[in-house]
């Protein structure tokens, strides 16, 4: 009898180290089969992963893909939003770089400002381009390679006025298409 209840004690453990068994799913997806959902975590993704969260739920069903986190299901694909799933725009990372030496004796929120009113330059009209161009340089005492400076990171961060470029979820879309096919 001793002998017994080992073998089941060896049994559940070697059944719970099982690499095969089937993954916990934390946040399930209603209406979605359990078998076409799983976990994904940044860590996977690595430096693609397009998301402001870190780990949640990617699921598939004919061919609209979503992924749920902090029990909300956003649709990753037109498929998925077309049936009404939420918008990712809450979720989604923007891409996020800048020069490596942004100019150091303006903190960031005066660069952004100073960005912003050069940006508003480029709409005027020569001479009046260059007069605004100018009135920057004189009010923020800055040298033209310091604004072009300032001008670099502003694209590149895409500070307003300009749109945020978000990461593309295509990885996530492809990972969640081969759910489909299960």
């Amino acid at each position: 009898m001793r002998e017994g209840a080992w073998s089941l004690v060896l049994l559940v453990l070697f059944s719970a180290c099982d690499k095969k068994a089937s993954p916990q799913i934390g946040d399930r997806i209603p209406d979605i089969p359990v078998s076409q959902q799983r976990t994904v975590t940044r860590r996977e993704f690595g430096w693609k992963w397009p998301l402001t969260v870190g780990v949640g739920t990617l699921g598939c069903i004919s061919d609209a893909v979503v992924f749920r986190a902090g029990g909300v299901t956003y649709g990753l694909n037109l498929t998925a939003t077309s049936r009404g799933f939420a918008p990712l725009d809450p979720i989604w990372a923007t891409q996020s770089s800048g020069p490596r030496e942004p100019l150091k004796r303006l903190t960031q929120d005066q660069r952004m400002r100073i960005f912003a009113e050069a940006s508003a330059c480029e709409k005027a009209r020569p001479p009046n381009q260059g007069q605004c161009q100018q009135r920057i340089l004189d009010t923020h005492h800055l040298s033209e390679p310091e604004l072009q400076q300032i001008d670099a990171e502003g694209r590149e961060r895409s500070w307003p006025p300009l749109s945020p470029m978000r990461r593309s979820v295509t990885p996530l879309v492809d990972a969640g298409l081969t759910l489909c096919t299960r």
